[in-house]
């Protein structure tokens, strides 16, 4: 799939933590011309990150994507949204528990905006054979908010939207020692057979389904609060990187100001 080679070059020399290691108008949605001119395609966001004006191809527009909820959805059906957009899996212990808490805040301060109905916060995994509605349902109701959603889908599907987002996931199958010496899974309390290993962003997509900003490492969560049966569930890698992550790192500071360029509103 076609993707353009300065974003391509730039994921591949930054991107290099995840699990398992380390401008166009829309009806919907106001943006006055200082904000057009701010959010440039190709210039650095001044809160982090970098803008973008990418055509998303219609068949990942189209891929089918399931909520916690068991409603089924895809990106293209969310047009006329802004929608934030990061990797997880429900079954990551050493990052995605504190890219949740950043999308809980993100999608608790758009709440409290004026762009509550124009932005959808989303974590999408990279896990279908394990993530499915009711295991993605008992982890969101961990972080007890209903502020943001999560989604996931088949292996191959998923496979597509993040290979071509510049974020492919590597199944890496646990050794028996490797399993013994992890924290059992915080819902089925078993030993995980497996991680899936993959690099770590945060992107939105315009309310045309363009692709318009990217920002790339580790997430900081500053002092988000994880939930007590995750952090249990951390490595000492896990643990590390929440109490000092690694750089790069991205935080929800960055999506406020990036928002705020895309739209003209200040969300926090």
């Amino acid at each position: 799939m076609k993707f353009k080679a300065a974003i391509s070059a730039c994921i591949i020399a930054l991107l290099v933590t995840g699990c398992g290691s380390s401008t166009s108008t829309t009806s919907s949605t106001s943006m006055n011309h200082s904000a057009t001119q701010k959010a440039m395609p190709g210039t650095a966001a001044m809160g982090g990150g970098s803008y973008l004006n990418e055509a998303i191809p219609e068949n990942i527009l189209a891929l089918n994507l399931v909520d916690q909820d068991g409603k089924s959805f895809t990106l293209g059906s969310l047009k006329g949204q802004y929608v934030v957009v990061t990797n997880f899996l429900t079954s990551c212990q050493e990052i995605c528990p504190m890219t949740t808490a950043n999308m809980r805040s993100i999608g608790e301060a758009v709440a409290k905006s004026s762009l509550k109905d124009k932005v959808k916060v989303l974590e999408i995994s990279v896990d279908g054979a394990r993530d499915v509605p009711s295991r993605m349902k008992a982890y969101y109701d961990l972080y007890q908010s209903t502020s943001f959603s999560l989604a996931s889908g088949s292996d191959v599907d998923l496979k597509k939207l993040w290979t071509y987002f510049g974020a492919p996931a590597t199944r890496m199958e646990f050794t028996a020692k490797e399993k013994a010496g992890l924290p059992v899974d915080w819902q089925t309390g078993k030993p995980s057979a497996y991680d899936m290993s993959h690099s770590d962003l945060v992107l939105i997509i315009g309310a045309d389904s363009r692709w318009k900003w990217l920002d790339l490492g580790n997430p900081n969560p500053g002092k988000a609060v994880i939930p007590d049966k995750l952090k249990k569930f951390l490595t000492e890698d896990g643990l590390s990187n929440l109490a000092k992550p690694q750089e790069p790192s991205w935080s929800a500071e960055a999506v406020y100001s990036a928002l705020d360029d895309l739209t003209g509103v200040k969300i926090s």
